[in-house]
């Protein structure tokens, strides 16, 4: 009798959890179902804080909008296709947009004219996005001959040839070991000595700038032939991609060719070798 006792008590533990079970995955709500419109509102401005009027808030899927290129985003601006929502910002770069339950909500990202912002998570409520313009600007600065021992000159030049004002511009310079620095100038830049770099205040679309570097060559910057040294710079901004580069080209002093010293080449240098010895001869004798 005790094994169909405990057969029964088994069956009367058993059933009731297997047949609430059932009930449970029936009621599950579908996922699909639960889903709903979601709203984003922010703000999409310059690193400046300039607002960005105009400008197109795309929301997607990452597969879509967090792999894109610059140019696929501008497509997908101009005319947005399906799975995409999109809205653009007032005079004051606010926008706000309704994404519908089918959009495969994940990536956020802001286009204008000036360029894009990074690719951000999509969370729904409130959204700052900020562009960095693609306009990028750069330093230039000729090769500069040098010598052993020497100082140089190393002038910049930077014109602003963008349409929205270079906001917190710098630049710095970085000398090789053995090399030393001597002084700094600018006509139109703000030199500080600490930590030897140029900034400059709003630069406006057309103007240019310019700074220039005096800096010692290290006794030891050659071995036996003339070298060029890429000299480290570093230049940013708060509103543009900035590049910049420096070479010097070090030489020995004494490195000439025929042309450019006539009568002091090798065979000529042996011929008054030759004629200095014979004179010493004939004092002697």
């Amino acid at each position: 009798m005790r094994p169909l006792l405990l057969v029964a008590l088994l069956s009367l533990l058993v059933a009731p959890a297997a047949g609430a079970a059932a009930p449970a995955d029936a009621s599950a709500p579908d996922r699909a179902a639960i889903q709903s419109d979601t709203t984003l509102s922010g703000t999409v401005s310059y690193l400046n804080g300039t607002a960005v009027a105009d400008a197109t808030v795309l929301v997607g899927s990452e597969a879509r909008l967090g792999n894109a290129t610059e140019s696929e985003l501008r497509e997908i601006a101009a005319e947005q296709p399906d799975g995409v929502a999109a809205t653009t910002t007032n005079a004051s770069g606010g926008y706000e947009l309704t994404v519908p339950a089918e959009i495969d909500a994940e990536t956020v990202v802001a286009v204008s004219e000036a360029g894009v912002s990074a690719p951000r998570n999509y969370v729904a409520g409130r959204m700052d996005l900020t562009v960095r313009t693609t306009s990028t600007l750069t330093f230039e600065s000729p090769t500069v001959p040098a010598e052993p021992g020497g100082r140089i000159d190393l002038p910049f030049t930077l014109t602003h040839t963008g349409d929205q004002p270079l906001e917190g511009l710098s630049l710095s310079l970085t000398t090789p070991q053995g090399w030393n620095f001597v002084s700094a100038s600018s006509d139109t830049g703000t030199f500080h000595e600490s930590n030897r770099t140029f900034t400059w205040d709003t630069i406006e679309p057309g103007e240019t700038v310019e700074a220039n570097f005096r800096i010692f060559v290290g006794l030891n910057a050659i071995n036996d032939s003339a070298q060029v040294y890429d000299l480290t710079t570093f230049a940013a901004s708060d509103t543009h991609s900035i590049e910049s580069s420096a070479q010097v080209r070090v030489r020995y002093p004494t490195e000439r060719s025929d042309a450019e010293a006539p009568g002091f080449g090798t065979p000529a240098a042996l011929i008054a070798v030759a004629g200095v010895a014979a004179a010493a001869l004939a004092r002697r004798d």
